[in-house]
């Protein structure tokens, strides 16, 4: 039994691995609000673009890392290891925000991007003396934008279900990131906070 929890466990953290939380919210974004109905092409574009950006470019910056020795782990579980590809990866977010902004995605879609953009800096300083649960962080990332389309009425279907529903999976997730043995409890909680805080203040200023 411990085996079979176990392998759910690192199944669960390889579908939520962070750098495909942005792809997740744009799936979020086109499925769940008012972009439903644009046509297809568009919602295509976009979802390859960000998939590209912000989870492609940085896993490539990684195994490279990785292949000329800078880093041991490319999974990242080193705290030390973190510093570089978490810049990279922030440098992707703002591009993607920058192409969000270009084609005229609504400002909250940008928000987004630019939050996730501060929080990873914040996660990246705090790295430094302490490592945090980057699953949690995005996890509270989505959250956040759940939480934001339904309270700006933005949701095509009423109700609280998104939010719920995102709340429940952000509890299965963290719990297979404790029985991993890859976070104390304080820093999957200070990870879900910190995210859910900086991403839906972005989404509010915008």
């Amino acid at each position: 039994m411990d085996k079979i929890i176990t392998q759910i466990s690192k199944v669960l953290s390889g579908i939520t691995f962070p750098l495909l939380m942005p792809t997740y919210a744009i799936l979020v974004a086109f499925s769940a609000t008012f972009l439903y109905f644009i046509p297809g092409q568009p919602v295509l574009t976009v979802s390859l673009v960000t998939l590209g950006v912000t989870m492609m470019l940085p896993i490539i910056v990684i195994y490279f890392l990785h292949h000329i020795g800078i880093i041991s782990d490319p999974l990242l579980n080193n705290r030390r290891d973190r510093t570089i590809p978490f810049i990279a990866t922030i440098l992707c977010y703002i591009g993607l925000g920058a192409y969000l902004w270009k084609i005229n995605a609504p400002a909250w879609m940008t928000a987004f991007m630019m939050g996730g953009a501060a929080l990873l800096a914040i996660i990246l300083f705090i790295n430094l003396v302490w490592k945090i649960s980057g699953h949690a962080a995005g996890m509270g990332g989505l959250t956040a934008l759940s939480v934001y389309i339904v309270y700006k009425g933005y949701c095509i279907v009423p109700g609280l279900w998104l939010p719920c529903a995102m709340i429940t999976v952000s509890g299965i997730v963290c719990s297979a990131r404790l029985l991993l043995d890859r976070h104390t409890l304080g820093q999957v909680a200070a990870g879900y906070a910190i995210a859910f805080t900086v991403i839906y203040i972005s989404m509010l200023l915008s």
